[in-house]
């Protein structure tokens, strides 16, 4: 059984000629209405149901009649983007709207898509109409909020994504894209709140634990920052979220170590001794130990535990992890001065530098 044959009419100059194939682009009259036609009745085709074209002088015509086992052109639409044919599922999505300016469907994956590839203003305008019939949809509050904060609207955002946490709160993207935005907007203690339950939500999630570090540390927390920094290494120790990780922790080590003083003479002292070691050492036996000290502090260095708790396979004795971390920056200020560890020792290497020339 077959329902009726079904009709959605299109004024043909709002045709997007981008569609076409360019040699057929810049075609006028009947040429222009045929290329048309052609072009829908080839996107339809194949799509259970059937669908007739006519192009008229202004009109665009499709008459469709579904099968009761046919998909909903909007589920086709999803089926083109899902294969990774956006034309043609954008093209369906839109007739879909033309017969029904209400379908939910077509409307949030129409958003979706056209989020996707930039067009933000259409896509919250969609979204706003979908969200005006459908007040409880929270996916696409989620996806208002995503939109508006990619064209800078973080205050709205913020508003859209605070209806789908209320909406859904054991939702942990929803709650990492609120803290990461709260956070941008300098709300940290609000942000804390959702970044937390991200990470607990989320716990194998490293950009999770990330934003949530990077807000602890902003907040002066940099205890709890550096555990969460630890917990990125554990997942993408060497991804672009790992390296930002080692680079977070460096700063907190750094902003504790100086936190004890300005200058640090012990610093200068091991910087000394690093000079003295690698006098008259073979620059290859320089880089041996250098690396080794370096290959060893990708898994952290506890520069403010005066304790001797680390050895290397390089030379023999144990040493503190600032001690390791001098003799490394003096390494590298012979190998290439240009390497950042990371960690600024220079006030400490120049003095010791002056001294060791004396």
């Amino acid at each position: 059984m077959t329902n009726p044959p079904r009709e959605v009419q299109l004024a043909l100059d709002e045709f997007d000629r981008s569609q076409l194939p360019e040699a057929q682009r810049a075609l006028a009259g009947d040429a222009f209405r045929e290329a048309v036609r052609e072009h829908l009745a080839e996107q339809f085709a194949g799509q259970g149901g059937g669908a007739e074209v006519v192009v008229t002088a202004d009109r665009i015509i499709i008459r469709w009649s579904d099968s009761t086992e046919a998909k909903t052109l909007a589920e086709r639409g999803v089926d083109f983007l899902k294969a990774g044919d956006y034309e043609k599922g954008i093209g369906m999505l839109r007739v879909a709207l033309q017969r029904n300016p209400a379908d939910a469907d077509a409307l949030f994956n129409l958003a979706m898509a056209l989020s996707d590839l930039g067009k933000l203003e259409e896509a919250v305008e969609l979204l706003g109409r979908l969200l005006a019939d459908h007040p409880s949809h929270a996916h696409g509050w989620v996806a208002l909020g995503v939109a508006q904060a990619r064209i800078g609207r973080d205050e709205d955002a913020v508003e859209s994504l605070t209806m789908a946490v209320s909406l859904n709160p054991d939702d942990g993207h929803v709650r990492k894209n609120l803290g990461a935005i709260l956070s941008r907007c300098g709300s940290n203690a609000e942000a804390l709140v959702h970044l937390q339950a991200a990470a607990r939500l989320l716990p194998t999630d490293p950009q999770c634990w990330f934003n949530l570090a990077a807000t602890l540390e902003e907040t002066g927390k940099p205890d709890e920052a550096d555990e969460a920094y630890v917990k990125v290494l554990a997942l993408d120790r060497n991804g672009p979220m790992g390296e930002m990780a080692e680079q977070g922790r460096s700063r907190i080590a750094e902003q504790s170590f100086r936190g004890r003083g300005g200058f640090r003479p012990d610093a200068m002292s091991y910087c000394e001794g690093a000079l003295e070691r690698f006098k008259d050492m073979p620059l290859a036996e320089v880089q041996k130990i250098t690396f080794e000290i370096a290959m060893l502090g990708s898994r952290g260095l506890d520069v403010n535990d005066p304790a001797e708790q680390y050895t290397l396979r390089s030379i023999p004795g144990k040493f503190s992890g600032l001690h390791l971390l001098c003799i490394e920056y003096v390494g590298f200020q012979i190998i290439d001065p240009k390497v950042d560890i990371g960690f600024d020792l220079s006030a400490e290497y120049a003095v010791a530098r002056g001294m060791f020339g004396k």
